[in-house]
């Protein structure tokens, strides 16, 4: 899967272990709809996450 979560609703349901490759260590974090993934590439509006706030 290398498509933005954002848009991958129904292709999420059916392959879970997949999903869960993707979001287990998340680094990043969308704007628009507060998704968070591994890799900046599978979410549409990234913003990096920090210890920050």
């Amino acid at each position: 899967m290398s498509k933005e979560l954002c848009k991958l609703k129904k292709e999420l349901k059916s392959d879970l272990r997949e999903y869960i490759l993707l979001v287990n260590q998340p680094r990043f974090v969308c704007q628009k709809c507060g998704r968070a993934a591994n890799d900046k590439k599978n979410v549409c509006s990234p913003v990096k996450l920090t210890g920050k706030l």
